[in-house]
């Protein structure tokens, strides 16, 4: 009988190492503190703790950590003991679910690529996270947790690129082999030093990254009152047996009980503001633009050290998410391996390659250096690449020019030196002025209607017309930098997509990976005899198809009958 270390052992159906259930109670949680509902049940639970147990804040908090803990422990128990894994001759098969039973299999030929990962404490253990990519896949078709360290490894030497003849080949895939097979395994970028450096001032993700030192920022400030509060302001005259925090609690609490009435906080809202609005008629111009005045100021002086705050945390983040980051070229596959907790091993088959997209923010302009990434199918999930965990990509940060080229010419070959990489090349045609015009004054005038509603409401027609006079113009600019940073252009092999707000996001796609094209009108589109251009990769969706609006519609058709000629009478794989 074969034992536990002898990959024969995993040819029947077995358990993964019984750590997967720290890893499996490890994800749950994660997906407790991202999911809305559980937030939101946790404001519900500590109203009803407040209210009817008569308990305090922190002890009602605390109850509902307990109760998403036990959760967690408990469902990654039973997940564990359902959890099954098979490796066959014929491909990974997996069983999993404990109220609803999954029983995925995937065959080898199907497998593009598998992805290792391993934490600290995977690490002291000789285990391995093992993802398994497939061509039809947004993301990994099989997780399997703890698996040891020598089956991840069989399961990646297991997986071939498959064997095609010449005449199978497209001109670019045979040059690509080509070049494979002269350097079997050869190390591209290393990052490391002073690049290393530049890329963590570089690094993306400093909105989400602000959000929480805003958070940070907020919760400082308030505590800092709290304690002059404390301090200076409380009536020392006034004998009193509750400290400052019984007050706050007995405050919190009468508030809640007080407005868990919808319709009498409704009341008390609008008679607030019928007294404003009274109030406000007699104030001049500069008495109601000061309240935003001072609005302006408060962001200001919030965001500054918030912005400061984010980017000491995304930095590093960075640093610690692609320590002794490498990438390298092994026959037909692109990997990369980074990580100091957690060192992620990512590969992507050069031939599978849908999109190179190359960014170019605001901090990498100083430097002249751009971020790349390298995507089999195009998914765009923000919160997953904001943390460095998208699936089917390889992200390599701060590279000059001279390399963004060298990249794209190895995945690429026909990406000649007349194709623009910058993103800000002039090459690249800006969207139709349509598009600008029908969207300012399309939904421009929507949000005008609710944005002076609700000032209105707030504050009386006055201060709604001067503070709607400020803002609009904020809004229009707003848009016109959004539009002016959009564009595309077409050539013999490739389509050049442009989008950006601050910074810019060039999308290279190669027409041989196209699926389908089509031609979309509006009823603003059809009174200017314009329309849409939408075109499906790999993998995309409606929702993130690739999308030109306003195009002519003659111009249109003629680009989508091309497209479509090159797609019906290509040899082509798309994945």
């Amino acid at each position: 009988m074969a034992n536990r270390t002898d990959i024969e052992f995993y040819k029947e159906w077995r358990r993964t190492s019984p750590m997967a259930i720290l890893f499996i109670a490890i994800r749950r949680f994660r997906r407790v503190v991202r999911s809305v509902i559980e937030i939101v049940s946790l404001g519900g639970l500590t109203v009803v703790l407040l209210r009817f147990l008569d308990v305090g804040l922190v002890t009602a908090i605390l109850y509902y950590a307990v109760a998403v803990l036990a959760f967690v422990v408990i469902s990654a128990v039973l997940s564990f003991l359902v959890l099954r894994v098979k490796i066959s001759e014929a491909g990974i098969a997996m069983k999993s679910g404990v109220f609803r039973r999954t029983h995925k299999v995937v065959l080898w030929e199907r497998i593009r690529s598998i992805n290792l990962e391993s934490g600290p404490i995977e690490r002291i253990f000789r285990l391995v996270r093992v993802s398994v990519d497939t061509a039809s896949s947004m993301g990994s078709e099989i997780e399997i947790p703890a698996l040891p360290i020598f089956v991840g490894q069989h399961l990646r030497s297991h997986v071939k690129e498959p064997q095609l003849t010449d005449s199978q080949r497209l001109p670019d895939e045979i040059s690509a082999t080509e070049t494979s097979e002269e350097s079997d395994d050869q190390s591209l970028y290393e990052l490391r030093g002073k690049n290393m450096l530049i890329a963590a001032i570089c690094s993306k993700g400093m909105i989400f990254a602000t959000v929480l030192g805003i958070g940070f920022v907020l919760v400082i400030t308030s505590n800092a009152y709290l304690i002059y509060y404390q301090v200076n302001l409380a009536d020392e005259d006034v004998p009193t047996d509750t400290t400052l925090q019984e007050e706050v609690h007995d405050k919190l609490k009468e508030d809640l009980e007080t407005n868990l009435n919808f319709f009498s906080a409704l009341q008390q809202a609008w008679k607030w503001s019928a007294e404003e609005r009274i109030e406000n008629r007699s104030k001049s111009i500069t008495q109601l633009l000061l309240p935003l005045v001072f609005l302006l100021l408060a962001f200001v002086v919030i965001l500054i050290p918030s912005l400061i705050i984010g980017f000491l945390v995304k930095a590093a983040i960075f640093c610690v998410s692609h320590n002794d980051y490498r990438l390298r070229q092994e026959d037909s596959k692109l990997i990369s391996e980074r990580g100091l907790i957690t060192r992620k091993t990512t590969t992507v088959e050069i031939r599978n390659v849908q999109i190179l997209r190359i960014y170019l923010t605001v901090r990498s302009r100083l430097f002249q250096r751009y971020d790349v990434k390298v995507q089999q199918s195009d998914e765009d999930d923000t919160v997953q690449s904001a943390v460095g965990n998208a699936a089917h990509q390889i992200d390599i940060p701060c590279v000059d020019s001279a390399f963004c080229r060298e990249i794209a010419e190895q995945i690429f070959p026909k990406a000649n030196q007349q194709l623009p990489l910058d993103p800000r090349s002039t090459e690249i045609q800006r969207f139709s002025p349509a598009y600008f015009f029908i969207g300012l004054l399309g939904v421009g005038p929507l949000i005008l209607a609710l944005l002076w509603g609700e000032l209105w409401f707030l504050m009386g027609t006055r201060a709604a017309i001067l503070w709607s006079l400020v803002l609009v113009p904020l809004g229009t600019l707003i848009w016109w930098q959004y539009w002016r940073r959009t564009g595309y252009a077409f050539y013999e092999n490739f389509i050049l997509l442009r989008k950006g707000f601050l910074g810019h996001d060039l999308r290279v796609i190669p027409i041989s990976k196209l699926q389908e094209v089509r031609i979309s009108q509006s009823i603003i589109q059809r009174l200017r005899n314009r329309c849409t251009l939408q075109m499906f990769s790999h993998s995309t969706t409606y929702t993130n198809s690739l999308k030109i609006p306003f195009m002519n519609r003659v111009f249109a058709e003629r680009i989508r009958d091309y497209l479509l000629f090159r797609i019906e009478s290509g040899k082509t794989r798309w994945c």
